[in-house]
């Protein structure tokens, strides 16, 4: 809360929680510590609420049903998880295939999306060109044998991708490679669909275009930017059918809630599927992700997925509705399921994050590390309804 001078009162054991936890995050890089970390580092900090990672609550309790009836009630089952390896790379392909629509030979599934960015940058690219601010990986995981270039996307236009801007952009880089991230983190803006196939249709002469869909299941369906469906869900995996140089990168940690399992894919063309697995990804997921991708292969669980998330679509709307009538906070539409909120003028997100955590135990992004955003941001994840409620009311007496 703010005292007459609008400064953010801080007590002398908030103040060493601070720096306690300001220790911790810088030692966890570009990203925030996980739960766990917390817990260990600082049993103090009790966290009720977590509005930091991103993930929806509903999608994991609906795993959590299948997986005590599949696994937990059968404990030969569950010890030979444990104890044999899982299936090749391309086995989980060809049983996961026709749940996203795409030819089994075209499907690298990755332990986690990150693991499919770094195989296809290092493999696949030597320049890269990103939009700022962006997902850190892409740029991170470049390292000393890539060269990065960047194009700036502009706040007070609401973080809107201008076509004719970001293409001449990439050209006049030299780069061959581009990353477009729809819905974007940390902004949720969803490129829509002319505009995506216009940028792509121009960038035909590059050696790959990475397309990341990894919130596009909370785009609403009339304006997905999606450009078609597969099993009832927006998805942009026909883009690799259109351009032979696109990659398009999905996690499944988002929608399905299970962060833990580190399960996700990417859909390129044969020889590069080939050329990854000859090259050490032939067992890169666990019993648990191959679990999962069967799992996604079930229409039965496909159609109860795709009722949670219109319920969860719901609490999206609810709360951005709650927020975009705040006067305390800035906040941006989002195509996804977070938003990202600029803090009044002097006032710090670090301290803000800090303030919510050991106050309201919700547990924030602080957007301070993110390469683009000019002022003070956090971004919140939106949960369920009623811990949604409580994070607002947290924000509120934070900041009003």
């Amino acid at each position: 809360m703010l005292n007459e001078l609008g400064v953010v009162r801080i007590s002398t054991q908030e103040r060493a929680l601070m720096e306690n936890l300001e220790r911790l995050s810088s030692n966890s890089g570009s990203h925030s510590p996980s739960l766990a970390t917390m817990q260990q580092s600082l049993p103090e900090i009790q966290i009720d609420i977590d509005a930091c990672f991103l993930s929806n609550p509903l999608a994991t309790e609906l795993f959590w049903s299948y997986f005590n009836a599949d696994v937990l009630a059968d404990q030969q089952l569950f010890k030979r998880m444990l104890e044999a390896y899982p299936s090749q790379n391309r086995v989980i392909a060809e049983e996961l295939s026709s749940a996203i629509g795409v030819d089994p030979g075209r499907l690298f599934i990755a332990n986690g999306a990150t693991e499919a960015i770094q195989a296809i940058i290092h493999n696949f690219s030597s320049h890269i060109h990103i939009n700022i601010p962006t997902f850190s990986p892409y740029y991170e995981f470049a390292g000393t044998d890539h060269r990065v270039t960047k194009f700036q996307v502009d706040v007070e236009k609401e973080f809107v991708l201008d076509p004719e801007q970001y293409v001449q952009s990439v050209l006049r880089s030299g780069a061959d490679t581009a990353v477009l991230i729809s819905p974007n983190n940390p902004d949720g803006y969803l490129i829509p669909d002319d505009d995506l196939s216009w940028i792509l249709s121009r960038l035909s002469g590059l050696r790959t275009v990475i397309v990341d869909e990894s919130f596009v299941h909370f785009a609403d369906r009339a304006g997905s930017g999606a450009g078609g469906e597969v099993n009832g869900l927006p998805t942009l995996v026909g883009l690799t059918d259109r351009f032979d140089n696109v990659t398009v990168i999905k996690s499944m940690s988002k929608d399905f809630g299970i962060a833990g399992i580190r399960a996700g894919y990417a859909i390129m063309k044969k020889s590069r599927v080939n050329r990854l697995l000859d090259h050490g990804y032939l067992w890169n997921t666990s019993g648990m992700a191959e679990y999962f991708f069967s799992l996604f292969a079930r229409p039965i669980f496909l159609n109860e997925y795709r009722t949670v998330l219109d319920t969860y679509r719901g609490y999206i709307d609810r709360f951005t509705s709650m927020t975009a009538g705040a006067s305390f906070v800035r906040a941006y539409p989002t195509s996804a399921n977070f938003q990202l909120m600029q803090l009044p003028n002097g006032i710090s997100a670090d301290v803000v994050t800090t303030l919510l955590l050991i106050r309201h135990g919700v547990y924030v992004r602080a957007c301070g590390d993110k390469i683009g955003l000019d002022g003070e941001f956090i971004r919140v994840a939106i949960r369920t309804e009623p811990e949604n409620k409580i994070v607002f009311a947290a924000l509120k007496d934070v900041l009003s």
